[in-house]
């Protein structure tokens, strides 16, 4: 029994960390995945280019959502956040940053090669 509380707890602590670039990976998949059906069903290059910069849009404003529930909840729980809770900041910082990057190009590369 105290192992399984343990477990969850390290479980539950963890979840900072993964959450930044879980959605990140979804996002990314997404993305992508909306170029290869543009590309696939043959949409109007304007509207195709749309759907790519709103996906973009989108997956920037809900990784800087999340960053910004965990920078409240870093702020309520001060004094008793941890420093797991810190670096979960910094690796949404980083996804965020990584989304910015990865997925920018779909706003002026080529639609369909």
């Amino acid at each position: 029994p105290a192992g399984a509380y343990r477990r969850r707890r390290v479980s539950k602590q963890l979840w900072p960390l993964l959450t930044g670039f879980t959605l990140w990976a979804l996002a990314f998949i997404a993305l992508y995945g909306l170029q290869h059906l543009g590309c696939y069903f043959g949409w109007a290059p304007a509207q195709h280019r749309a759907v790519l910069v709103a996906g973009y849009v989108v997956s920037l404003l809900v990784l800087g959502g999340y960053l910004a529930l965990q920078i409240g909840a870093l702020r309520r729980n001060r004094p008793a956040a941890t420093a797991l809770d810190g670096i979960g900041v910094g690796t949404s910082v980083a996804a965020l940053v990584a989304t910015a990057i990865t997925m920018g190009p779909v706003a002026f590369a080529s639609l369909c090669l």
